[in-house]
Protein backbone atom coordinates (compact mmCIF):
# COMPACT_ATOMS: atom_id res chain seq x y z
CA UNK A 1 0.00 0.00 0.00
CA UNK A 2 1.10 3.30 -1.26
CA UNK A 3 2.47 5.32 2.20
CA UNK A 4 1.67 8.90 2.36
CA UNK A 5 5.54 9.72 2.03
CA UNK A 6 5.11 8.55 -1.16
CA UNK A 7 2.31 9.99 -2.35
CA UNK A 8 3.13 13.25 -1.07
CA UNK A 9 7.26 12.98 -3.00
CA UNK A 10 6.47 11.09 -5.78
CA UNK A 11 7.91 8.06 -5.12
CA UNK A 12 6.66 5.30 -7.44
CA UNK A 13 3.97 8.07 -9.10
CA UNK A 14 2.46 8.35 -12.15
CA UNK A 15 4.50 11.24 -12.63
CA UNK A 16 7.80 9.23 -11.83
CA UNK A 17 6.50 7.17 -14.84
CA UNK A 18 6.02 9.64 -16.93
CA UNK A 19 9.49 11.03 -16.52
CA UNK A 20 10.80 7.33 -17.07
CA UNK A 21 9.23 7.54 -20.61
CA UNK A 22 10.69 11.50 -20.67
CA UNK A 23 14.05 10.46 -19.88
CA UNK A 24 14.69 7.20 -22.06
CA UNK A 25 12.91 9.25 -24.85
CA UNK A 26 16.02 12.14 -24.23
CA UNK A 27 18.40 9.18 -24.34
CA UNK A 28 17.37 7.93 -27.68
CA UNK A 29 17.71 11.63 -29.07
CA UNK A 30 21.12 12.29 -27.46
CA UNK A 31 22.85 9.40 -28.98
CA UNK A 32 21.80 9.84 -32.39
CA UNK A 33 24.72 10.94 -34.07
CA UNK A 34 26.61 7.88 -32.67
CA UNK A 35 25.02 5.74 -35.44
CA UNK A 36 26.14 7.77 -38.19
CA UNK A 37 29.66 6.71 -38.10
CA UNK A 38 28.24 2.74 -38.34
CA UNK A 39 25.81 3.18 -41.32
CA UNK A 40 27.99 5.49 -43.29
CA UNK A 41 31.40 4.05 -42.35
CA UNK A 42 32.22 3.51 -45.76
CA UNK A 43 30.90 6.86 -47.08
CA UNK A 44 32.94 8.40 -44.42
CA UNK A 45 35.92 7.02 -44.92
CA UNK A 46 35.87 7.36 -48.77
CA UNK A 47 36.17 11.21 -47.92
CA UNK A 48 39.19 10.56 -46.11
CA UNK A 49 41.73 8.48 -48.06
CA UNK A 50 39.17 5.63 -47.69
CA UNK A 51 40.92 4.95 -44.48
CA UNK A 52 38.29 3.20 -42.26
CA UNK A 53 40.18 4.29 -38.82
CA UNK A 54 38.35 8.07 -39.18
CA UNK A 55 34.69 7.61 -38.99
CA UNK A 56 35.92 4.59 -36.28
CA UNK A 57 37.98 7.55 -34.83
CA UNK A 58 35.01 9.70 -34.20
CA UNK A 59 32.95 7.10 -33.39
CA UNK A 60 35.60 6.29 -30.17
CA UNK A 61 36.07 10.28 -29.53
CA UNK A 62 32.26 10.70 -29.29
CA UNK A 63 31.96 7.48 -26.83
CA UNK A 64 34.65 8.01 -24.76
CA UNK A 65 33.73 11.69 -24.12
CA UNK A 66 30.23 10.85 -23.54
CA UNK A 67 32.01 8.90 -20.70
CA UNK A 68 33.61 11.37 -19.67
CA UNK A 69 30.98 14.22 -19.77
CA UNK A 70 28.85 11.57 -18.07
CA UNK A 71 30.95 12.19 -14.36
CA UNK A 72 30.85 15.97 -14.84
CA UNK A 73 27.05 15.73 -15.78
CA UNK A 74 26.05 13.66 -12.77
CA UNK A 75 27.87 15.67 -10.33
CA UNK A 76 26.22 18.74 -12.22
CA UNK A 77 22.80 17.06 -11.81
CA UNK A 78 23.54 16.51 -8.37
CA UNK A 79 24.12 19.98 -7.26
CA UNK A 80 21.91 21.83 -9.28
CA UNK A 81 19.18 19.41 -10.97
CA UNK A 82 18.79 16.76 -14.42
CA UNK A 83 17.39 19.78 -16.02
CA UNK A 84 20.36 21.85 -16.46
CA UNK A 85 22.61 19.02 -18.28
CA UNK A 86 19.34 18.46 -20.52
CA UNK A 87 19.23 22.05 -21.25
CA UNK A 88 23.25 21.96 -22.26
CA UNK A 89 23.09 19.06 -24.67
CA UNK A 90 20.05 20.76 -26.22
CA UNK A 91 22.00 23.69 -27.12
CA UNK A 92 25.23 21.90 -27.64
CA UNK A 93 24.04 18.49 -30.00
CA UNK A 94 22.24 21.76 -32.08
CA UNK A 95 25.73 23.14 -32.81
CA UNK A 96 27.85 20.12 -32.81
CA UNK A 97 25.68 18.55 -35.52
CA UNK A 98 27.15 22.22 -37.98
CA UNK A 99 30.56 21.88 -37.12
CA UNK A 100 31.10 18.36 -37.42
CA UNK A 101 30.30 19.09 -40.60
CA UNK A 102 32.03 21.95 -41.68
CA UNK A 103 35.78 20.97 -42.14
CA UNK A 104 37.42 18.95 -45.13
CA UNK A 105 39.63 17.22 -42.90
CA UNK A 106 38.82 15.17 -40.06
CA UNK A 107 39.91 17.36 -36.73
CA UNK A 108 36.92 18.85 -37.17
CA UNK A 109 34.98 15.71 -37.76
CA UNK A 110 36.50 14.72 -34.28
CA UNK A 111 36.12 18.02 -32.39
CA UNK A 112 32.54 18.08 -33.09
CA UNK A 113 31.75 14.62 -32.10
CA UNK A 114 33.99 14.61 -28.89
CA UNK A 115 33.13 18.28 -27.21
CA UNK A 116 29.40 19.31 -28.09
CA UNK A 117 28.23 15.71 -29.34
CA UNK A 118 29.49 13.65 -26.66
CA UNK A 119 30.78 15.40 -23.60
CA UNK A 120 28.18 18.23 -23.52
CA UNK A 121 25.41 16.64 -25.42
CA UNK A 122 24.67 12.81 -25.36
CA UNK A 123 26.72 12.51 -21.78
CA UNK A 124 23.82 15.35 -20.28
CA UNK A 125 21.18 12.63 -21.30
CA UNK A 126 22.34 9.11 -19.78
CA UNK A 127 24.22 9.37 -16.48
CA UNK A 128 22.26 11.63 -15.15
CA UNK A 129 18.81 10.37 -15.76
CA UNK A 130 20.07 6.82 -14.56
CA UNK A 131 21.18 8.44 -11.30
CA UNK A 132 17.51 10.72 -11.23
CA UNK A 133 15.57 7.73 -12.14
CA UNK A 134 16.76 5.39 -9.30
CA UNK A 135 15.66 8.30 -6.70
CA UNK A 136 11.76 7.95 -8.00
CA UNK A 137 11.39 4.45 -7.28
CA UNK A 138 11.18 1.74 -4.84
CA UNK A 139 8.83 -0.94 -5.41
CA UNK A 140 9.65 -1.21 -9.28
CA UNK A 141 13.24 0.06 -9.39
CA UNK A 142 14.85 -2.56 -11.79
CA UNK A 143 11.88 -2.22 -14.07
CA UNK A 144 12.60 1.97 -14.44
CA UNK A 145 16.07 0.93 -14.59
CA UNK A 146 15.81 -1.45 -17.60
CA UNK A 147 13.66 1.24 -19.38
CA UNK A 148 16.54 4.02 -19.32
CA UNK A 149 18.43 1.14 -19.71
CA UNK A 150 17.59 0.97 -23.44
CA UNK A 151 17.52 3.78 -24.63
CA UNK A 152 20.74 3.82 -25.92
CA UNK A 153 19.48 0.64 -27.94
CA UNK A 154 16.25 2.54 -29.17
CA UNK A 155 18.26 5.32 -30.57
CA UNK A 156 20.30 2.70 -32.23
CA UNK A 157 16.93 1.44 -33.72
CA UNK A 158 15.72 4.36 -34.96
CA UNK A 159 18.25 6.44 -36.30
CA UNK A 160 20.03 3.77 -38.53
CA UNK A 161 16.64 3.68 -40.25
CA UNK A 162 16.35 7.61 -40.32
CA UNK A 163 20.30 7.76 -41.56
CA UNK A 164 19.21 5.10 -44.17
CA UNK A 165 16.45 7.22 -45.51
CA UNK A 166 18.64 10.20 -45.26
CA UNK A 167 21.93 9.67 -46.71
CA UNK A 168 20.89 8.62 -50.29
CA UNK A 169 19.12 11.87 -50.83
CA UNK A 170 21.39 14.15 -48.56
CA UNK A 171 24.59 12.92 -47.87
CA UNK A 172 26.13 12.38 -44.67
CA UNK A 173 27.26 16.22 -43.65
CA UNK A 174 23.79 17.26 -44.10
CA UNK A 175 22.57 14.15 -42.16
CA UNK A 176 24.38 15.21 -39.67
CA UNK A 177 22.99 18.54 -39.48
CA UNK A 178 19.74 17.68 -39.90
CA UNK A 179 20.16 14.98 -36.92
CA UNK A 180 21.45 18.27 -34.62
CA UNK A 181 18.83 20.34 -35.39
CA UNK A 182 15.81 18.24 -34.85
CA UNK A 183 17.32 16.56 -31.13
CA UNK A 184 18.54 19.75 -30.26
CA UNK A 185 15.24 21.80 -30.49
CA UNK A 186 13.30 18.50 -29.33
CA UNK A 187 16.11 18.05 -25.68
CA UNK A 188 15.65 21.75 -25.24
CA UNK A 189 11.82 21.51 -24.66
CA UNK A 190 11.61 18.42 -23.08
CA UNK A 191 14.22 19.33 -20.21
CA UNK A 192 11.36 21.76 -18.65
CA UNK A 193 9.71 18.34 -17.84
CA UNK A 194 12.37 17.40 -15.83
CA UNK A 195 12.42 17.11 -11.95
CA UNK A 196 15.08 15.92 -9.68
CA UNK A 197 14.38 13.09 -7.04
CA UNK A 198 12.68 13.32 -3.86
CA UNK A 199 15.67 12.95 -2.10
CA UNK A 200 17.34 15.47 -3.65
CA UNK A 201 15.27 18.20 -3.24
CA UNK A 202 15.45 17.14 0.55
CA UNK A 203 19.25 17.25 0.40
CA UNK A 204 19.50 18.20 4.14
CA UNK A 205 18.02 14.94 5.13
CA UNK A 206 19.84 13.33 2.51
CA UNK A 207 22.22 10.11 4.69
CA UNK A 208 25.79 9.84 3.99
CA UNK A 209 27.31 6.66 2.54
CA UNK A 210 28.12 3.89 4.83
CA UNK A 211 30.54 2.00 3.36
CA UNK A 212 31.38 -0.10 6.60
CA UNK A 213 28.81 -2.46 5.10
CA UNK A 214 30.59 -3.25 1.89
CA UNK A 215 31.92 -6.66 1.02
CA UNK A 216 34.85 -5.59 0.04
CA UNK A 217 36.64 -2.36 -0.09
CA UNK A 218 35.21 0.08 -1.64
CA UNK A 219 38.14 1.35 -3.90
CA UNK A 220 38.56 -2.49 -4.52
CA UNK A 221 34.42 -2.60 -5.92
CA UNK A 222 35.03 0.54 -8.25
CA UNK A 223 37.92 -0.89 -9.99
CA UNK A 224 36.79 -3.91 -10.75
CA UNK A 225 33.27 -2.95 -11.81
CA UNK A 226 35.02 -0.10 -14.04
CA UNK A 227 37.81 -2.32 -15.39
CA UNK A 228 34.71 -5.13 -15.97
CA UNK A 229 33.04 -2.04 -17.55
CA UNK A 230 35.60 -1.03 -20.38
CA UNK A 231 36.12 -4.90 -21.26
CA UNK A 232 32.82 -5.64 -21.64
CA UNK A 233 31.89 -2.88 -24.22
CA UNK A 234 35.06 -3.03 -25.46
CA UNK A 235 34.02 -6.51 -26.92
CA UNK A 236 30.57 -5.59 -28.00
CA UNK A 237 31.60 -2.58 -29.72
CA UNK A 238 33.69 -4.44 -32.38
CA UNK A 239 30.81 -6.32 -34.19
CA UNK A 240 28.61 -3.43 -34.05
CA UNK A 241 30.44 -0.83 -34.86
CA UNK A 242 31.81 -2.33 -37.97
CA UNK A 243 28.45 -4.73 -38.56
CA UNK A 244 27.56 -3.03 -41.99
CA UNK A 245 31.08 -2.80 -43.02
CA UNK A 246 31.64 -6.57 -42.39
CA UNK A 247 28.41 -7.78 -44.42
CA UNK A 248 29.67 -5.08 -47.17
CA UNK A 249 32.89 -7.58 -47.37
CA UNK A 250 31.01 -10.84 -46.91
CA UNK A 251 29.43 -9.82 -50.44
CA UNK A 252 25.96 -8.55 -48.57
CA UNK A 253 24.42 -5.06 -49.23
CA UNK A 254 24.79 -2.65 -46.43
CA UNK A 255 20.98 -2.66 -45.58
CA UNK A 256 21.69 -6.22 -44.96
CA UNK A 257 23.87 -4.99 -41.72
CA UNK A 258 21.60 -2.27 -40.77
CA UNK A 259 19.28 -5.08 -40.06
CA UNK A 260 22.08 -7.16 -38.44
CA UNK A 261 22.17 -3.85 -36.07
CA UNK A 262 18.30 -4.03 -35.75
CA UNK A 263 18.45 -7.32 -34.56
CA UNK A 264 20.72 -7.11 -31.73
CA UNK A 265 19.01 -4.13 -30.25
CA UNK A 266 15.91 -5.08 -30.64
CA UNK A 267 16.99 -8.42 -28.76
CA UNK A 268 18.52 -6.09 -26.32
CA UNK A 269 15.63 -3.93 -25.33
CA UNK A 270 13.30 -6.61 -24.60
CA UNK A 271 16.86 -8.85 -22.97
CA UNK A 272 17.34 -6.19 -20.90
CA UNK A 273 13.80 -6.48 -19.01
CA UNK A 274 14.45 -9.98 -18.67
CA UNK A 275 17.51 -9.35 -17.13
CA UNK A 276 16.04 -6.47 -14.29
CA UNK A 277 13.97 -9.19 -13.64
CA UNK A 278 15.93 -11.78 -13.48
CA UNK A 279 18.06 -9.60 -11.15
CA UNK A 280 15.42 -9.10 -8.28
CA UNK A 281 15.79 -13.27 -8.06
CA UNK A 282 19.18 -13.94 -8.72
CA UNK A 283 21.47 -10.42 -7.63
CA UNK A 284 22.44 -8.73 -10.95
CA UNK A 285 26.02 -9.67 -10.32
CA UNK A 286 24.88 -13.13 -11.34
CA UNK A 287 22.94 -11.38 -14.29
CA UNK A 288 26.10 -9.63 -14.96
CA UNK A 289 28.03 -13.04 -15.01
CA UNK A 290 26.10 -14.99 -17.49
CA UNK A 291 25.79 -11.93 -19.90
CA UNK A 292 29.33 -11.95 -20.21
CA UNK A 293 28.91 -15.87 -21.15
CA UNK A 294 26.38 -15.25 -23.62
CA UNK A 295 28.74 -12.50 -25.40
CA UNK A 296 31.32 -14.66 -25.57
CA UNK A 297 29.59 -17.05 -27.51
CA UNK A 298 28.65 -14.79 -30.00
CA UNK A 299 31.79 -13.60 -30.50
CA UNK A 300 33.34 -16.93 -30.88
CA UNK A 301 30.80 -16.80 -33.56
CA UNK A 302 31.76 -13.98 -35.15
CA UNK A 303 35.48 -15.29 -35.69
CA UNK A 304 33.87 -17.89 -38.26
CA UNK A 305 30.77 -16.73 -39.76
CA UNK A 306 30.68 -15.95 -43.22
CA UNK A 307 26.80 -16.86 -44.47
CA UNK A 308 23.94 -14.22 -43.81
CA UNK A 309 21.67 -16.50 -41.79
CA UNK A 310 24.57 -17.41 -39.47
CA UNK A 311 24.79 -13.19 -39.32
CA UNK A 312 21.02 -12.59 -37.93
CA UNK A 313 21.95 -15.44 -35.06
CA UNK A 314 24.57 -13.78 -33.83
CA UNK A 315 23.45 -10.65 -34.03
CA UNK A 316 20.33 -12.10 -31.91
CA UNK A 317 22.62 -13.27 -29.13
CA UNK A 318 25.21 -10.82 -29.21
CA UNK A 319 22.26 -8.23 -28.58
CA UNK A 320 21.31 -10.41 -25.15
CA UNK A 321 23.85 -8.66 -23.16
CA UNK A 322 23.76 -5.46 -25.18
CA UNK A 323 22.60 -3.39 -22.54
CA UNK A 324 21.69 -6.11 -19.86
CA UNK A 325 25.37 -6.50 -18.71
CA UNK A 326 26.09 -2.59 -18.44
CA UNK A 327 22.76 -2.23 -16.43
CA UNK A 328 23.97 -4.81 -14.43
CA UNK A 329 26.92 -2.82 -13.13
CA UNK A 330 24.11 0.31 -11.98
CA UNK A 331 21.96 -2.46 -10.07
CA UNK A 332 25.15 -3.67 -8.46
CA UNK A 333 26.45 -0.51 -7.26
CA UNK A 334 22.55 0.61 -5.85
CA UNK A 335 22.79 -2.81 -4.35
CA UNK A 336 25.93 -2.23 -3.00
CA UNK A 337 26.24 1.64 -1.61
CA UNK A 338 21.85 1.64 -1.06
CA UNK A 339 20.37 4.86 -1.73
CA UNK A 340 22.89 7.84 -0.50
CA UNK A 341 25.07 6.03 -3.15
CA UNK A 342 26.97 9.08 -4.53
CA UNK A 343 26.18 10.49 -8.07
CA UNK A 344 29.82 10.25 -9.37
CA UNK A 345 30.31 6.42 -8.83
CA UNK A 346 28.00 5.11 -11.37
CA UNK A 347 29.77 8.19 -13.60
CA UNK A 348 33.11 6.62 -13.37
CA UNK A 349 31.59 3.23 -14.06
CA UNK A 350 30.10 4.57 -17.37
CA UNK A 351 33.09 6.52 -17.97
CA UNK A 352 35.00 3.17 -18.39
CA UNK A 353 32.28 1.25 -20.51
CA UNK A 354 31.92 4.31 -22.94
CA UNK A 355 35.94 4.25 -22.79
CA UNK A 356 35.21 0.69 -23.64
CA UNK A 357 33.01 1.32 -26.23
CA UNK A 358 34.79 3.82 -27.73
CA UNK A 359 38.36 1.74 -28.00
CA UNK A 360 36.60 -1.07 -29.10
CA UNK A 361 34.71 1.02 -31.59
CA UNK A 362 38.57 2.24 -32.92
CA UNK A 363 39.90 -1.24 -32.36
CA UNK A 364 37.94 -2.40 -35.21
CA UNK A 365 38.74 -0.58 -37.94
CA UNK A 366 42.36 0.01 -36.84
CA UNK A 367 42.74 -3.88 -36.98
CA UNK A 368 41.38 -4.01 -40.27
CA UNK A 369 43.09 -1.12 -42.39
CA UNK A 370 46.39 -3.79 -40.81
CA UNK A 371 45.17 -6.86 -41.67
CA UNK A 372 42.41 -6.06 -44.42
CA UNK A 373 40.11 -8.61 -42.26
CA UNK A 374 38.14 -8.17 -39.10
CA UNK A 375 38.64 -11.83 -38.30
CA UNK A 376 41.61 -10.64 -36.07
CA UNK A 377 39.65 -7.70 -34.75
CA UNK A 378 36.76 -10.38 -33.27
CA UNK A 379 39.52 -12.66 -32.00
CA UNK A 380 40.24 -9.01 -30.17
CA UNK A 381 37.10 -8.64 -28.90
CA UNK A 382 37.04 -11.98 -27.46
CA UNK A 383 40.11 -11.54 -25.42
CA UNK A 384 38.43 -8.61 -24.13
CA UNK A 385 35.22 -10.57 -22.88
CA UNK A 386 37.52 -13.25 -21.29
CA UNK A 387 39.04 -10.50 -19.11
CA UNK A 388 35.55 -8.98 -18.08
CA UNK A 389 34.43 -12.55 -16.74
CA UNK A 390 37.73 -13.09 -14.93
CA UNK A 391 36.96 -9.60 -12.71
CA UNK A 392 33.48 -10.28 -12.32
CA UNK A 393 34.43 -13.78 -11.19
CA UNK A 394 36.89 -11.61 -8.63
CA UNK A 395 34.29 -9.65 -7.68
CA UNK A 396 31.92 -12.35 -7.10
CA UNK A 397 34.00 -14.14 -5.07
CA UNK A 398 35.30 -11.65 -3.17
CA UNK A 399 31.80 -10.62 -1.88
CA UNK A 400 31.16 -14.63 -1.21
CA UNK A 401 34.03 -14.39 1.62
CA UNK A 402 32.14 -11.54 3.41
CA UNK A 403 28.07 -11.60 2.51
CA UNK A 404 26.94 -12.98 -0.44
CA UNK A 405 23.39 -11.37 0.24
CA UNK A 406 24.69 -7.82 -0.34
CA UNK A 407 24.97 -8.47 -3.83
CA UNK A 408 23.50 -11.64 -4.93
CA UNK A 409 20.17 -12.68 -2.68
Amino acid sequence: MTTILERQSGVDSGYAWRLAFVSTFCIVLGGGALYLPVVALKEIAAEFGDRRAVPSMAYMLGFFAMGLGGVFMGWLADRTSPRVPLLIAGVSILLGGWLATRGTGEWLLYLGYMIPLGFLGNAATFTPALNNIQGWFERRRSTAVSLISVGPALSGITWPQVYDWLLPRFGWRESLVIYGVVSGVLLFLCAFYVRASPMQRSKGTRPAEDLSVLPLPSRVIMVLLSAAGFCCCAAMAVPFVHMVAFCGDLGLSAARGTEAISLILLTAVAATFAMGRLSDHIGPLRVSILCALIQISSLVGFVFVESLSGIYTLSVIHGIPYIAIVQGYALILRRLYGPAIAGWRLGVVMLFAMAGMAVGGWLGGAIFDVTLSYRAAFQAALAFNLLNLMLLGLLYLGGRRRTLASISM
